[in-house]
């Protein structure tokens, strides 16, 4: 009971101190502060929802996000099958949902495309749109075209009716010209640089391209050396130091130093010793401090040399197992022969990007099977040639196609009326027997394949960039054309209206 008491008056006071009557429900009793009597609780404990997950929210909550969908008559997604009256909802720039009778947001913009074809931009993958020409030779691994691209002096208005939304400029030059640069076509100032693609080597003149190579390759080995042997001298001289500090350390002492007198006790006048004082003193109860520890000097740490930037991308490959993209360029069939005997003892150095930059002009007929089996991603023109010294028609990337490589199409000129009749030329191909699937992926995901950005760009599929072209047919019909552009979920270009 006096339990009970002292409980109920720190309750009371409790109440008292945060203020009220009435009738308090303390956990274990109904308490009345005016009566002073106590019930059984009724109340049931409630759970407790700290640790709770927070619901989902609602989409009429999402106002935090700048939705859109865009509703097609068809959407061509290239990563699955094409989508009558297909809808996409973008979320922020990036692709949230494709499909049909989606559900979104009810304050979302609608983009009405129900008489429109939408499909993935188109990627030109490497280009000089506009850019000044010069001449060059020799290794510049570290001098890309990033360094001459100015975006407000390039007309990308050509590209733009033509569909482009990215483009890389190469460097100009033969041997190791440097690394190309991804840019899109408009958007955002800040959003248009999309970083460097691959490193352009050119083997179209082997009696010159052969060399150029071959030193580069030494020079990067030279490097990779010079860096092994300052390391092996740092190690030498760090262990040189280490004996040196272990000969230099001090011996302790054995004992106390000689001439160190010991200390009498005291005697009274008697010659008996006086006892020793039970007070204690204070002094000899305080604790020494003990030393600091001296901390000890970091390890030197090794500083490598600089490596000639000219080569650093081979040195990465060689050393490391792992660099930028290479993208080989031949001109005839007999370039890969060259190009396989300079790197035969390299064999880090990958040979899986090319460019064949002479189209269905050349005999590549001899070598299509040979990159079919290294499963090579090979940059061709979309033309229709003969075979050397006959009338027998060829469809070159339809071959390249069919023995395993990943086709990735180039118009066959820079020209404004070249970039318009890509997809044309794509349906001559297709007439020709390359798989219609396989022409629109040659323009779109093979081109993002090789400027390493297939997780941005290439496809409609949830994750990546909004970034696709609006058609008034189907994109390979003659008539069709382009008629808007979007790039990061906003449309950057619109075809004037026909009379």
């Amino acid at each position: 009971m006096r339990r009970f008491h002292h409980l109920s008056a720190v309750l009371l006071l409790t109440v008292a101190v945060f203020g009220g009557g009435g009738i308090w429900d303390l956990g274990f009793g109904i308490w009345d502060l005016e009566s002073g009597e106590s019930e059984p609780s009724t109340l049931n404990p409630q759970p407790s929802t700290l640790n709770s997950q927070p619901s989902t929210l609602n989409p009429e909550n999402e106002e935090q996000e700048a939705f859109v969908v865009i509703k097609a008559a068809r959407v061509i997604t290239l990563a699955g099958p094409e989508q009558s009256r297909g809808e996409i909802v973008l979320a922020d720039g990036k692709i949230r949902l494709t499909g049909t009778e989606l559900e979104y947001p009810k304050a979302a913009k609608v983009i009405d495309a129900r008489g429109e074809v939408v499909m993935p931009g188109l990627i030109l993958p490497r280009t000089r749109w506009q850019l000044p020409g010069y001449s060059r030779s020799g290794v510049h691994g570290d001098q890309g075209a990033a360094q001459e691209v100015f975006l407000e002096e390039i007309d990308f208005q050509p590209l733009l009716e033509a569909g482009f939304t990215a483009v890389c400029f190469y460097p100009a030059g033969t041997g190791i010209s440097g690394p190309a640069a991804v840019y899109r076509t408009a958007g955002k100032t800040e959003n248009r640089a999309m970083g460097t693609a691959y490193l352009r080597i050119t083997m179209s003149s082997p009696g010159r391209d052969k060399q150029v190579l071959r030193q580069a390759i030494d020079n990067a080995r030279k490097e990779i050396e010079k860096v092994e042997q300052a390391r092996k001298a740092w190690e030498e001289k760090q262990k040189k130091a280490q004996a040196e500090a272990a000969q230099k350390k001090p011996a302790e002492p054995a004992g106390k130093p000689e001439g160190e007198k010991k200390t009498e006790p005291a005697k009274d006048q008697d010659g008996r010793q006086e006892p020793k004082s039970q007070i204690p003193n204070p002094k000899s109860q305080i604790p020494n401090p003990e030393p600091a520890p001296q901390q000890k000097p970091e390890p030197e740490k090794f500083v490598p040399p600089k490596i000639d930037p000219a080569v650093q991308p081979l040195v990465d490959w060689i050393r490391d197992k792992r660099g930028p993209a290479l993208l080989l360029e031949l001109a005839s069939a007999s370039d890969l022969r060259h190009l396989d005997d300079v790197l035969e003892r390299s064999p880090e150095i990958p040979r899986t990007f090319f460019c064949l930059e002479r189209g269905s002009a050349a005999d590549y007929h001899h070598v299509v099977a040979d990159l079919g089996s290294r499963k090579a991603l090979v940059l061709s023109q979309p033309l229709l040639g003969t075979l050397p010294y006959t009338a027998t028609r060829y469809n070159l990337p339809a071959e390249l196609a069919a023995a395993g490589c990943t086709l990735v199409l180039l118009p066959q000129a820079e020209a404004a009326s070249e970039l318009k009749h890509v997809r044309s030329r794509l349906a001559d191909l297709v007439r020709a027997g390359l798989p219609r699937d396989e022409a629109l992926k040659a323009v779109t995901l093979g081109a993002a394949k090789v400027l390493g950005i297939q997780d941005r760009l290439g496809t409609i599929e949830k994750g990546k960039d909004a970034d696709v072209i609006f058609l008034d047919g189907d994109p390979l019909a003659p008539e069709t054309r382009v008629t808007r552009v979007m790039i990061g979920g906003e449309i950057v270009w619109e075809a004037p209206k026909r009379p």
